[in-house]
């Protein structure tokens, strides 16, 4: 018979343990397995977007370069750019973009694929009683 206290969520997620006498098992920690949950998916989030972050950097560092730190030359190298693009036929457009596409998917992956063992051994530091086995 289930205590005034319980609630219809945990008369169902009690999995037969939380106030049955007759069980010998410890319940099974829903409210750790959530946080956890939570914790990764943020963490994961977090090293997604900083690598799309860098990946998106990468352009505006290289242009930087070229015109050799000055944003006067930055700005006229954007500038040749963005007229030749207007000037071109659909079909070159269609092959610069899906270039560019190609180019910032194959930059992101790289930069998440430099930085996963930091990532993993991040995770694996914030759950140290896991990591042991």
């Amino acid at each position: 018979m289930p205590d005034k206290t319980d609630t219809l969520f945990d008369q169902y997620l009690s999995l037969g343990t939380s106030k049955d006498r007759r069980c010998k098992r410890a319940p099974f920690p829903l409210k750790q397995f959530f946080q956890n949950a939570c914790h990764i998916i943020l963490e994961a989030s977090l090293f997604a977007m900083s690598s799309v972050l860098m990946a998106l950097g990468l352009p505006l560092c290289f242009f930087l370069i070229l015109s050799g730190w000055d944003l006067l030359g930055l700005f006229t190298h954007l500038d040749n750019l963005s007229v030749r693009y207007l000037q071109a036929d659909g079909v070159r457009r269609l092959a610069f973009s899906s270039d560019l596409k190609i180019i910032f998917f194959g930059s992101t992956a790289l930069i998440a694929a430099l930085r996963m063992p930091g990532f993993i051994t991040r995770i694996a530091s914030d759950f140290p009683e896991r990591s042991k086995t």
